[in-house]
């Protein structure tokens, strides 16, 4: 809902100013300072519905769980969560319309890729060990400095194009780094808001360099998707030794999806499968590693549960599952960090109405305060203070699992349109960091850690923090 349109939405409270033309200097205090309006925005309006503006748009916010609880009940044609991705990014403008009008990708990470985690884990787990000799090149005793994002981006990148495409492709330097960039690519889309509509189907191709990047994934790609429809044809879509990957899964849901099987077809959803694994995973696991650092009590806890699953069941996607306080040291670091403000964005495609009676138009951009959750003290005691194992039952029974939303927990989302990707996303996360805990030592590079920064409702990585490590002498 443009902030033209204030009238529209004139019963629903606002922080900051409501006219068109002061609102624009609200929209810049949100982009620069969102957690203090977000913050205040709970406090003020509890259980309730209020409104910000951004730069393009009013964005209305839901604070509680009975907010959360009546978007998860919405039905996709009615608060759509792919639609708020196309819209965000204007995704319509640069990669084209046809991958959320028919969003088939999504079965297949929520699908195949799922079902596939326990078969690909030792590929997984060899990509990091190899990996990782290339990234923190240390011994046991000096301590090396690493750069913290940019080397979780490769390891994130290595891992996710091995379990995705297989050998020999994810070994090329040149598709991995096309994988990488693609996804500021995809994100510059977001400048087309300060443009009119009619100007965006033209800048979107200046401004971006997608149509560059689609091509040149077409050129890796092509060899792979050309001989397996070959295959196909000859044999039947059995055909012997048929890969088992995310190139397999995706020309399987195009032709269940009815969409054409062509190279650039099969581009665009890789490009987006990227978008969704590594620059999410790299910040999450980022923010892992500085808590871990920060508070180095919990890494001798969680070495010796690693140690303990791990001679008893060996490396397996089971025997992570089994890793009990290190989930909740995941749920944690995401309830108290996190990847944005504000979560399970929507876009309201007809007009909706809450339990408490208020009502939202269509064309409205919608969203749950999850950072007002994660940080409610009647939800969470000290909610301000960071508790590893504050999710801990015993065997695990019962236990809240990171990949598993709740109304009080909402970092994947919730509902149907939850995170298709979180169960792929926590197990590599759980490999990473018991590898991590047994294998190194690690501290910051300076005494305090590192600030959170925020970009409108954003985490934004400081890719500058380094931290230090070194191998453990027991190894």
């Amino acid at each position: 809902m443009s902030l033209t349109s204030y009238q529209q939405l004139d019963h629903i409270p606002t922080i900051g100013y409501s006219s068109p033309f002061l609102s624009f200097f609200s929209a810049v205090k949100f982009l620069l300072g969102g957690r203090e309006i977000i913050e205040e925005g709970y406090r003020k309006y509890p259980g309730q519905i209020w409104k910000l503006p951004t730069l393009e748009e009013w964005l209305i916010v839901a604070n509680g769980t009975q907010r959360v609880e009546d978007i998860r009940k919405a039905s996709e044609d009615h608060l759509s969560g792919t639609r708020s991705s196309a819209v965000f990014y204007q995704w319509d403008h640069t990669i084209g319309a046809e991958v959320t009008a028919n969003p088939y990708h999504i079965n297949v990470v929520r699908g195949p890729l799922t079902r596939n985690i326990a078969s690909q884990f030792d590929d997984m787990r060899e990509e990091m060990l190899l990996a990782l000799d290339d990234l923190i090149p240390c011994g046991t005793t000096d301590w090396v400095a690493v750069p913290v994002f940019d080397s979780l981006v490769e390891l994130i990148s290595r891992i996710s194009s091995r379990a995705f495409v297989g050998l020999p492709l994810c070994r090329d330097v040149e598709f991995r780094k096309l994988c990488i960039n693609s996804t500021m690519e995809l994100v510059k889309g977001r400048l087309l808001h300060l443009l009119p509509v009619f100007m965006r189907p033209l800048v979107g191709k200046l401004i971006t360099n997608v149509d560059a990047v689609l091509l040149s994934m077409e050129n890796h790609l092509r060899p792979v998707v050309e001989y397996r429809l070959k295959q196909e044809r000859i044999y039947g879509a059995d055909w012997p030794d048929k890969p088992s990957d995310i190139i397999t899964w995706t020309l399987e849901g195009a032709k269940a999806a009815g969409e054409e099987r062509t190279v650039r077809n099969m581009a665009k959803r890789m490009l987006l499968f990227s978008f969704a694994s590594t620059h999410t995973s790299s910040v999450a696991f980022s923010q892992v590693l500085y808590e871990l650092a920060s508070r180095p009590e919990y890494i001798q806890p969680l070495r010796d549960e690693v140690e303990a699953v791990m001679d008893n069941d060996g490396w397996t996607k089971a025997a992570v599952g089994k890793l009990h306080k290190m989930d909740s040291f995941l749920r944690e670091t995401q309830r108290c960090n996190g990847l944005g403000l504000v979560l399970l964005t929507r876009r309201v495609l007809k007009d909706f109405t809450f339990s408490d009676g208020t009502f939202i138009p269509a064309g409205s951009s919608l969203c749950v305060n999850s950072w007002g959750i994660h940080h409610d003290e009647t939800l969470y005691p000290s909610a301000d203070s960071f508790d590893g194992f504050r999710f801990t039952r015993g065997s695990g029974t019962n236990q809240q699992l990171t990949a598993t939303p709740t109304l009080e927990y909402t970092a994947f989302g919730h509902g149907r349109p939850a995170c298709p990707g979180r169960f792929f996303a926590v197990a590599e996360l759980k490999m990473m960091l018991a590898h991590f805990v047994t294998t190194y030592d690690m501290k910051l590079e300076n005494e305090l850690p590192p600030p959170m920064m925020w970009l409108e409702s954003k985490v934004m990585p400081d890719t500058s923090i380094k931290l230090m490590f070194r191998k453990r002498d027991s190894l």
